[in-house]
């Protein structure tokens, strides 16, 4: 396998200008090159809390799963997702018997950069996009209705932005029966750039903002800064995370 390339890395999170408490999480561990959004749903008990324990407990059932010799495999992505499914069966046995999780719910998604590939797994609709040549890819497909109402042709983009069902999630952590999430290997090329976000982010600030906002922040605190206030500019009406993690040129 390729020799790992050491990505930089930052991440914010911010209320927004309407919640009255901030819902999302986000990790990062260099020591794995493993990268983390989550978002409490805000209509469950204690989205705060789901969030707040898939971020920190997570990096423990990856490493359970893909042990350094697996990571260059065929099935990583797969072994990926079995981690996530581990954690959500734990969680569930959890909340039902702590008073404190019953009910509570969050998304999830989570890239590990691995040499010249990024592992990606997902539940919600928490998004990962490529950033490359100018151009943003998301590489995650929600996990929602309105998203199963566009791909079904029943509304268009724009009338989804103002849909009713446009919050309700088709997948998500403390889901039953088991949640079963996308995982997929992205293949990554030197100067790629990888952006997480919460629907704070990309349900305000469209694709093509984005794009101009990565391409000319090339710093990922400075491009985590800017992303945020962009989000903030238009109305903040929901808590608003991003992470960027950059591969190093060559």
């Amino acid at each position: 396998m390729t020799a790992a390339r050491v990505p930089t890395f930052a991440g914010l999170s911010d209320i927004g200008r309407i919640r009255a408490s901030n819902q999302d999480s986000w990790g990062a561990y260099p020591e794995q090159s493993l990268f983390i959004v989550a978002d409490g749903v805000a209509c469950s008990t204690d989205g705060a809390l789901a969030a707040g324990l898939v971020v920190e407990l997570l990096p423990t059932y990856v490493s359970r799963h893909l042990k350094p010799d697996d990571l260059g495999g065929e099935d990583a992505a797969e072994l990926l997702g079995r981690a996530l499914v581990e954690y959500c069966d734990d969680f569930r046995a959890f909340a039902a018997t702590d008073d404190r999780a019953a009910g509570a719910n969050t998304t999830v998604v989570a890239v590990l950069v691995v040499g010249t590939r990024a592992l990606v797994g997902h539940l919600g609709d928490s998004r990962a996009y490529l950033f490359r040549d100018q151009q943003l890819q998301q590489l995650t497909h929600d996990h929602s209705v309105i998203q199963d109402l566009i791909d079904a042709g029943e509304v268009s983009i724009e009338q989804a932005e103002r849909h009713p069902a446009r919050a309700i999630l088709t997948r998500h952590v403390a889901m039953f029966p088991r949640a079963l999430p996308d995982s997929a290997a992205v293949d990554l090329l030197p100067g790629d750039r990888i952006l997480l976000s919460s629907d704070g982010l990309h349900g305000v600030v469209d694709d093509p903002t984005l794009a101009q906002i990565l391409e000319s922040h090339p710093e990922p605190d400075d491009a985590c800064r800017a992303l945020i206030d962009a989000a903030l500019q238009a109305g903040g009406p929901d808590n608003v995370t991003a992470v960027v993690v950059a591969i190093p040129p060559q």
